[in-house]
């Protein structure tokens, strides 16, 4: 396994954990208890600030990554 395809992996992982983080939201769970099961003090609007900011980094990596030519 290259460390191309290990970063990709570990890249896709972290983008599923957010991605169903926000379909839960979309789905009703409340907001609310979203922060308290990671330990964070945010309110829900920052929560879904950082939710979509590493969703949007996280997704700019995978591409970052897959496009580039010098890792094998």
């Amino acid at each position: 396994m290259t460390s191309k395809t290990i970063a990709l992996k570990i890249l896709d992982a972290i983008f599923i954990v957010f991605t169903i983080v926000l379909l839960l939201v979309a789905a009703g769970v409340p907001m609310e208890a979203l922060p308290s099961l990671v330990g964070s003090k945010m309110s829900s609007r920052e929560f879904q600030a950082f939710v979509l900011f590493v969703l949007f980094g996280t997704l700019s990596l995978i591409h970052a990554i897959a496009t580039s030519d010098s890792a094998p």
